[in-house]
């Protein structure tokens, strides 16, 4: 039994039409899609916990703060990734600075009660660089954080003494906050604590590293109250890195994204033009993969503003990342029908375009499907199974493997043979010939 999957693409232009119909409607009740924190303001924070945590109970206590909306990823081991909406500060909790960096007096330093140490060897000159950690791992140095000058003597707010090459510390002065070996320092003093009014006062000699027990410093507003039920609950820990996502911000990451998406579709384009220039009129094949690509994402964009509407999934970076991958995988599945169609075209010359279309529609298809079953499944383990971090790319895969498998089989492939044989021309004929008449 021959299986003829082009004569009946009328119906899977109406089943494509109406889908994307439908999803437009969707997207044109707002609001249209529910922006997550990236694209609307919020706070981010990557804390290293000194003892196990599960990122299902630091949600749980993030929600007991009134922040349902927090994402929780995993970053390493006990070290993860949290937004937030934005964190509430009182006014002038934070005040601008010039990026400069002082030499602080020893005296000034020593006499606050923080270990303090000299930056550079003994007898040094110049700058010493100070670094960044690789992955909350304070042996482990990454990019340049900044430079201080030599003899600059710098408040220790960590100690690593178990670094095998060498202790490090974490040492801040001005500005600049950073990582270095204690072997490119010198003068390390240990903390005391203040003498009380009559006692007599200890002189404080240089000694070995040992390990520093700061209290943590309260940060202001907001972020202040969740640290301290963090580690109330969960015990010491580390701030990797604190930030806040402004309006302005925001802005330009919704700029930068639609300009991903749409950079992505001009190479695209660019690619198979270029890779079936064997093949006759190879503009159309590029053209008919962005058309089916636009209609994977529409579909994928109305999906998510329903989902949004309905159950207040948001649209964040795991979105686009999920998206990027969907275009991807669309396109990948379409150039596998377009490869076969241009393989049928040189087998067979003298076969229609409606032949060797078909003909490549129905080799590929079994792989197709196979291909994009055996992916769906695994996502809708992922997405039973747990995964909130990474819920929102899940479902973009799901729904946009779904419309890029229809698309490359009921709307590319189909499109190809519809301008071939002048679908388009007789369709806009008999509206112009409608509108004549009428006049």
């Amino acid at each position: 039994m021959r299986i003829d999957l082009v004569s009946n693409r009328k119906w899977l232009f109406l089943i494509s039409g109406v889908t994307a119909l439908l999803a437009l409607i969707v997207l044109l009740i707002p609001p249209a899609l529910k922006p997550g924190i990236e694209f609307t303001s919020g706070s981010t924070m990557q804390l290293k916990f000194a003892g196990p945590v599960k990122a299902d109970d630091l949600h749980s206590e993030f929600v007991a703060l009134g922040h349902s909306e927090a994402r929780i990823q995993s970053t390493g081991s006990s070290e993860f990734l949290i937004r937030t909406r934005s964190l509430q500060s009182p006014p002038g909790s934070y005040n601008e600075v010039e990026p400069t960096v002082t030499p602080t007096p020893a005296a000034d330093v020593s006499g606050s009660g923080a270990s303090t140490v000299v930056i550079g060897k003994a007898g040094a000159a110049g700058d010493v660089t100070v670094r960044a950690i690789v992955g909350g791992d304070p042996c482990k140095f990454g990019i340049d954080a900044g430079t201080l000058k030599a003899g600059t003597v710098a408040r220790v707010i960590e100690l690593h003494p178990d670094c095998p090459n060498d202790a490090i510390y974490r040492v801040q002065a001005g500005t600049v906050t950073g990582y270095i070996a204690s072997a490119d320092t010198n003068g390390f003093k240990q903390a005391v604590a203040s003498p009380t009014p009559g006692a007599t006062a200890t002189t404080t000699a240089t000694a070995a590293p040992t390990a520093v027990a700061t209290p943590r410093a309260k940060a202001p507003g907001e972020r202040g109250d969740i640290e301290e039920a963090l580690q109330k609950r969960f015990g010491d820990f580390n701030v990797l890195e604190s930030s806040t996502v402004t309006p302005v911000v925001s802005a330009a990451g919704v700029r930068n994204a639609s300009a991903a998406v749409a950079i992505s579709a001009l190479f695209i384009m660019g690619y198979i033009a270029f890779a079936f220039a064997s093949v006759p009129r190879p503009v159309r094949y590029a053209t008919c993969a962005i058309i089916a690509t636009m209609h994977d994402v529409i579909i994928v964009l109305g999906a998510f503003s329903l989902m949004g509407k309905l159950f207040g999934v948001e649209v964040n970076l795991m979105f686009i990342t999920g998206l990027l991958t969907v275009i991807g995988f669309s396109v990948h599945d379409t150039i596998v029908v377009f490869d076969r169609i241009r393989e049928n075209v040189r087998l067979a010359p003298t076969a229609s375009l409606h032949d060797n279309v078909n003909a490549a529609l129905v080799q590929t298809l079994g792989r197709s499907l196979n291909t994009s079953t055996t992916v769906l499944l695994t996502v809708m383990a992922m997405l039973l199974l747990g995964g909130e971090s990474i819920r929102e790319f899940l479902l973009v895969l799901f729904v946009g493997i779904v419309a890029g498998t229809y698309s490359s089989i009921g709307v590319a492939a189909q499109l190809l043979v519809s301008w071939e044989e002048g679908d388009f021309q007789r369709l806009f004929g008999r509206r112009r010939e409608a509108s004549t008449a009428s006049e």
